[in-house]
């Protein structure tokens, strides 16, 4: 018996085919690849939002190590920051969305690493003289800005990451079981765009198909009891 190659993710062509199938144009002669890669990254990044933001861990980045250089003097008005812009390989990750926790060590050691205290929703950072730790952060701005250290500092960054847009075809989708979402919603969009009747009835599947990936994804958890929205209350059609 043949072994058959397998994969955990299906590709974008796949989503485009059952959207095209759904928009009753199964050889492509309007809904091209093309026409519809727009639509269908648009979904997977809405997919992404709302796995990531009902605690799904799929999105979640660990182990990222960076340095944050010494201050050259010490000065209460000082504040140090990683960004896009910090020299490489010291930039934020490029899949970055938001950062979840830092831990730090000294530079070069084999210590092990200390939890810092995030203060992005407690007033920010404080007034004070560096001293050899940087003990506490602050996320803003599309930083990460720290008080400094008198010393180079090497941290430990968790973070909700996201993944990539798809570029053609054959690029995976990294959602795992998500497309019927995918489809469903990349459907409602073009059908949408078209002035589609359609629209409305892709936009309710898509919501009860990522609905179902939400709970999939937190039911080990069991953090909190989620209910699909009644029916009566899927009215009227809303982008994406």
């Amino acid at each position: 018996m043949p072994v058959v190659g397998s994969s955990a993710y299906n590709t974008a062509g796949q989503i485009t085919a059952l959207a095209r199938s759904l928009l009753n144009d199964a050889q492509g002669n309007l809904f091209t690849d093309t026409v519809l890669l727009p639509y269908v990254n648009s979904a997977y990044r809405k997919v992404q939002r709302a796995i990531g933001n009902a605690g799904g861990g799929g999105f979640i980045q660990d182990d990222a190590l960076l340095v944050v250089t010494a201050v050259t003097a010490v000065d209460t008005s000082l504040q140090v920051a990683i960004t896009d812009a910090t020299a490489p390989p010291n930039q934020l990750p490029t899949d970055l969305i938001v950062p979840a926790k830092i831990w730090e060590r000294p530079n070069g050691s084999t210590d092990d690493f200390l939890e810092m205290v995030d203060l992005s929703q407690h007033g920010g950072l404080p007034s004070r003289a560096q001293d050899i730790t940087l003990s506490v952060w602050e996320w803003r701005n599309d930083g990460i800005y720290f008080l400094g250290a008198t010393q180079d500092t090497q941290i430990r960054l968790r973070y909700l990451k996201a993944y990539p847009d798809l570029s053609d075809a054959t690029s995976p989708v990294l959602v795992r079981n998500a497309q019927e979402a995918l489809a469903y919603a990349a459907a409602a969009l073009a059908a949408w765009s078209r002035g589609s009747p359609l629209a409305e009835k892709w936009d309710d599947a898509a919501s009860d198909a990522i609905e179902d990936l939400i709970i999939a994804a937190v039911k080990r958890e069991q953090q909190s009891q989620r209910r699909r929205r009644p029916f009566s209350s899927r009215s009227g059609y809303t982008p994406f």
